[in-house]
């Protein structure tokens, strides 16, 4: 299952590092570095996601 960028909505995170505090994955089409992720196969969530965030920065 692809993990979902939550800021931009693409599925281009990578595990950053790994440990006792859990995982940590970076994106590479943005600036999100966490912990937190969205695991869907939904095609139309991810676009959702980038809809959402258009409207809400305005870009």
């Amino acid at each position: 299952m692809p993990l979902l960028c939550p800021q931009c909505g693409k599925p281009t995170l990578y595990l950053e590092t790994g440990g006792v505090m859990g995982d940590i994955y970076r994106c590479k089409n943005c600036t999100y570095i966490g912990n937190f992720v969205i695991e869907s196969d939904d095609d139309d969530l991810s676009d959702e996601l980038r809809e959402a965030r258009r409207a809400a920065t305005g870009k």
